[in-house]
């Protein structure tokens, strides 16, 4: 939380630079710090605040503050393809993340793994992508090459559906009927910021939830509100809820 509270306190001493025509460029920002940037920043007038992580989709996100206009290079963000024999090697994004943390990288260098049907990639800041090229040799026990990747990527997000009958839209109504919990469970990870709603922490269990809807739980997972049908009989919400896989 000290950490979160610094950040925020940083946040606050940029958007003022940015008045006085300032541009910052952050590093990748996890959930939590993506949402305390959302909300101080939703309601300024005459700054901009630009998001790209790299891939279609990206999780983790660089961001930057300015009073002007920007081109997508100003991100300053590489995609690395991982090139590997598939025959012996299976990469996963537990080995490809601790390859590059045992290189001495900040987490905050890099941004989402992502691994699909043509390969294993990952996003990092383009300071640091000289570095990562000449030392990381191997991802586990697999000796691998990186080529940057010149072609867009998708982060597909893949869910499970499933349709619930709820008394209401709201946050912790949605959240219980997801994951299973008990109202005191839900409401525990409301009150102590463990819940996210499109990226901003959401402290209100009553908060109205609407169509599309990303929900967060740390430690659980992600779901959103993908389709609302109509009454049952008993006038109970049918609610198509699905949960990224």
């Amino acid at each position: 939380m000290e950490e979160l509270e610094l950040f925020r306190k940083r946040i606050d001493s940029l958007i003022t630079k940015s008045y006085s025509g300032g541009v910052t460029l952050l590093n990748f920002l996890d959930e939590a710090k993506l949402g305390i940037l959302k909300q101080l920043t939703k309601n300024i007038k005459d700054i901009n605040v630009f998001y790209d992580g790299g891939f279609l989709n990206a999780d983790t996100l660089r961001a930057i503050i300015t009073p002007y206009d920007i081109i997508k290079s100003d991100f300053k963000i590489v995609v690395y393809k991982i090139k590997y024999n598939k025959k012996f090697y299976e990469l996963n994004h537990r080995s490809i993340l601790g390859s590059l943390m045992g290189l001495g990288i900040k987490r905050e260098f890099i941004g989402d793994i992502v691994l699909n049907d043509d390969g294993a990639f990952f996003a990092c800041a383009e300071e640091i992508k000289d570095y990562i090229k000449d030392n990381l040799k191997f991802v586990g026990k697999a000796p691998v090459e990186l080529e940057i990747e010149t072609k867009i990527v998708e982060n597909v997000v893949k869910y499970s559906q499933k349709v619930e009958f709820l008394s209401s839209l709201r946050l912790d109504v949605i959240i219980a009927a997801a994951y299973n919990l008990s109202r005191n469970e839900t409401h525990e990870f409301i009150v102590n910021g463990l819940v996210y709603i499109n990226h901003v922490l959401i402290l209100n269990p009553s908060e109205a939830v609407k169509l599309q809807d990303e929900i967060s739980i740390r430690g659980k997972g992600r779901c959103k509100l993908s389709e609302i049908g109509g009454l049952s009989k008993s006038g109970r919400i049918a609610a198509t809820l699905a949960k990224r896989i």
